[in-house]
């Protein structure tokens, strides 16, 4: 077990919140860790207001400057108290890898990121199926069109992969509910 798995683990059982860098963005993730498996850890996102923003699938070999606890931790968790804010409630996800990760999400629309092929983007869908390879993505675009044919991914260039955040659920209030496209 490396000391990026130790300190992950350690933040969890104590409910602590972290901060860390990753190779792929400037600036830091905050928040608290929730899970932590081999190669994946899920991070309950706070938002610079300290305030839980969404859940996040995370490489742990992609974690850099990992400060546990956070360097204003006592800052975060007393604005948190103050407002009664609850610690986010741990989800079910199988962290084994990217396709168990797509699996434990099969009917919500996640946000996936490739940033080691793919820096700058992001694809915004739901996952329906993989082959162990490759997996199909039913995307929806940013003015909140679904796409009529799925676009097929690796699954091993996966680098994180979000639940909905505000953006997200704000397209999926406005293109409702993935069509029934494949019967069609």
């Amino acid at each position: 077990m490396t000391s990026k798995h130790k300190n992950l683990l350690h933040a969890k059982q104590q409910k602590l919140i972290v901060n860390f860098s990753r190779p792929f963005e400037p600036g830091t993730f905050t928040g608290y860790v929730l899970d932590v498996g081999l190669k994946f850890f899920l991070l309950a996102s706070l938002n610079d207001a300290s305030e839980f923003e969404q859940y996040t699938c995370l490489r742990v070999a992609d974690v850099r400057t990992l400060r546990v606890p956070a360097k204003y931790a006592a800052f975060y968790t007393k604005a948190r108290k103050l407002r009664g804010d609850k610690m986010p409630k741990r989800i079910k996800v199988d962290l084994t890898g990217a396709s168990s990760i797509l699996r434990s999400f099969a009917s919500s629309m996640i946000t996936i990121h490739f940033e080691n092929v793919a820096p700058d983007s992001c694809n915004i869908g739901i996952a329906t199926s993989d082959n162990g390879i490759d997996f199909e993505l039913w995307q929806i675009r940013p003015d909140a069109k679904w796409e009529k044919r799925p676009t097929y991914f690796r699954l091993d260039e996966i680098t994180r992969v979000d639940l909905p955040g505000p953006y997200e659920r704000t397209l999926l209030l406005v293109g409702g509910p993935l069509p029934d496209l494949k019967r069609g």
